[in-house]
């Protein structure tokens, strides 16, 4: 009897064969399926290598770690720094400090805004990418967010 539309009827096979019989519990079992844990060798392009950097669920879970750390750094700094702009407050006509002229408090409240949303794109892509590129984000940002603060705080000190 045929089944729905001219197809198999529900009591045989699709491919009329039968099912081929389990092997007994005393025969092994081979496996030939390459290793996937291992490093790549081939000629893929735009794949990596296993080179031990951005490999594993222990590096992936500390890029995260080190990009939420880094983000954290860049709000403060973004929040915080062009707060140093109060510094200016005490000058007066004849004051000489560097903090109180125009474009110093332009630099010590712009600077930091900027470094923070460009470490903020960095932290983002860091924890994005793995291998040494997303590690370089991740070193850079906080360079950057602590460049920033000493280029403030210098004009601020002066």
């Amino acid at each position: 009897m045929a089944g729905a539309a001219g197809g198999p009827s529900v009591g045989r096979m699709i491919n009329d064969q039968a099912p081929t019989p389990l092997p007994a519990s005393g025969t092994p079992v081979h496996d030939a399926a390459p290793s996937v844990t291992g490093s790549v060798t081939g000629s893929e392009t735009g794949s990596e290598t296993g080179s031990g950097t951005g490999s594993g669920t222990a590096s992936t879970v500390g890029r995260i770690v080190v990009s939420l750390l880094v983000l954290a750094f860049a709000g403060v700094t973004g929040l915080f720094a062009p707060l140093l702009v109060m510094a200016s407050d005490s000058c007066t006509e004849k004051d000489a400090r560097t903090i109180c002229s125009a474009s110093a408090q332009q630099i010590v409240g712009g600077l930091p805004v900027g470094a923070a949303f460009v470490a903020a794109l960095l932290a983002v892509v860091g924890m994005g990418s793995r291998g040494t590129v997303g590690w370089g984000c991740l070193l850079a940002a906080p360079c950057l967010l602590v460049l920033s603060w000493v280029v403030s705080l210098g004009i601020v000190g002066s």
